[in-house]
């Protein structure tokens, strides 16, 4: 028989093998109830990510409203004051956090500039790291502790209950599905008597099984695309949908049921019974998206130890109280060898340089204990990172959150432009505190402006996806070629 000959009748067993399992499933009533719970289930999930989505851009509208209320107001008393003095009518002084000329008060919070991160357009996607920093801080001349956890970003009940999002269900939902409908196809029509039939009137009997099962397959698969791309065109806007962002969305979602329609298939391909297939793949299940990430986890923390959130902020504050302390004790010696109520010769000027100094030692204290904190953070994710191979499902659900937005990658981003505006912004302040200037509307004019370079990136797919595609494409080809030998060896 000549090859393309042989290709035909291949294409069509495989073909008749689905569209006969085709119309036995659309008779099957429970397969359309799952289905139908498996979209609106994604549907909800996208619902509430929309909902925290303008949330967030709610969030961030408001801290640059009070931004741009704050800084008008201090133009307004600035203008004032100076006013008053040419006029030769000065205004009653205001006391030095109010002043608006004050270099060493304005730039520790009146004046505080807000750093904002934007949520991504697929951001409805995937929540990631965006339950753990809030989406606009108010960036001072005080240490990052002072700033960076400040504010509550839900409540701590909602937290511990985690969110609802399109990488949850896909994550943890999606795969039982595909798992109700692929576990038993040689199982079930063994025990049924059907599979010598099939067998028998089958040219090519693993085509015909093949297709049987990518119609099984297929059906939790294509729902769940459906649904995202209903769900992203409805509470995204339509023009998302042609986004690289999206295909990578879609590829991501295909990769990771095929994933779980091939580990079914190998499964059912060892010939054993239905209730062994049910019983394996469900410890599958749990070992792959419960286990192995919570095991890989946990082995990154234990090799890269590094103190709870909790834990680093309450070390950096017990660091600034240290350093007030220190300058407790110092202006009580200070009384003690020179006398005159505590109080330091030099004039205001001088306070101001003795205060600063005592920020300056207090802000290096907690810089460190961060800095430590974050370093040893980043090694212990790198170490997550790698392990992740291991689970397909921590693969997935990590590029769902890159392309949200909501990744580490992003949002290592934004802080390391928040490190560096926060540089720009004490210097800016500081060094005119310390010369003793006063503020001015060219000042105010000239404040450094937290910039959104992130902004660039909108609808681009993230630059490494490559990665964890590989990482769920592998493991999937190779339990394909396992099913497919476990078809082959079916015989009458």
């Amino acid at each position: 028989m000549s090859a393309p000959m042989s290709s035909a009748f291949l294409s069509s067993a495989f073909l008749a093998g689905m569209r006969f399992e085709a119309r036995v499933m659309r008779r099957d009533g429970a397969i359309w109830f799952a289905l139908l719970i498996l979209a609106g289930v994604a549907l909800f999930a996208l619902a509430m990510g929309a909902s925290r989505v303008a949330a967030q851009q709610a969030a961030i509208a408001a801290a640059r409203a009070d931004e741009t209320q704050r800084l008008s107001n201090l133009q307004k008393t600035l203008a004032q004051l100076q006013q008053g003095e040419t006029q030769g009518k000065p205004a009653p002084e205001p006391p030095p956090y109010r002043d608006p000329r004050n270099a060493a008060f304005m730039g520790g919070g009146p004046a505080a500039a807000v750093a904002a991160l934007a949520p991504a357009p697929l951001a409805l996607v995937a929540t990631g790291q965006s339950d753990l920093l809030p989406p606009a801080v108010r960036v001072t001349t005080g240490s990052k502790d002072s700033f960076l956890f400040a504010d509550e970003i839900d409540n701590p009940a909602n937290l511990m209950s985690g969110a609802t999002d399109l990488a949850f269900v896909v994550v943890f939902v999606y795969p039982l599905v595909i798992l109700a409908m692929a576990f038993n196809l040689l199982a079930g029509e063994r025990e049924q008597g059907t599979l010598a039939m099939t067998l028998a009137s089958a040219r090519r009997p693993g085509a015909a099984l093949a297709g049987k099962l990518t119609a099984r397959v297929a059906a939790p698969i294509a729902v769940t695309l459906l649904a995202a791309a209903a769900g992203v065109w409805i509470f995204a806007g339509w023009e998302r949908l042609a986004s690289p962002g999206f295909a990578a969305l879609l590829a991501v979602v295909l990769l990771y049921g095929l994933f779980w329609a091939a580990l079914a298939a190998a499964v059912d391909g060892l010939g054993r019974g239905s209730a062994f297939n049910a019983l394996t793949l469900i410890g599958a299940w749990v070992a792959i998206t419960m286990i192995l990430p919570a095991a890989i986890n946990s082995i990154a923390a234990f090799a890269h130890p590094a103190p709870s959130r909790i834990d680093m902020v309450l070390a950096a504050r017990a660091a600034s109280t240290d350093a007030d302390r220190a300058r407790d004790a110092s202006l009580a010696r200070y009384a003690d060898e020179h006398g005159g109520g505590g109080k330091p010769a030099g004039g205001p000027q001088e306070m101001t340089l003795r205060r600063l100094a005592t920020q300056e030692a207090a802000f290096q204290r907690v810089e460190a204990i961060v800095a430590e904190h974050d370093a040893q953070l980043a090694r212990q994710r790198d170490m997550a990172d790698r392990l992740g191979y291991l689970s397909p499902a921590y693969l997935t659900y990590q590029a769902m959150a890159d392309i949200a937005g909501a990744g580490e990658t992003r949002y290592r981003a934004f802080l390391d432009r928040i490190r560096a505006f926060h540089v720009d912004w004490r210097e800016f302040f500081l060094s005119r505190a310390k010369a003793g200037a006063s503020l001015t509307a060219q000042d105010y004019a000239a404040m450094p402006k937290f910039t959104q370079a992130d902004e660039e990136l909108v609808g681009r797919a993230p630059a490494g996806l490559a990665g964890p595609l590989i990482g769920v494409a592998l493991p999937a080809l190779i339990l394909a070629i396992f099913a497919w030998r476990g078809f082959r060896r079916c015989r009458i």
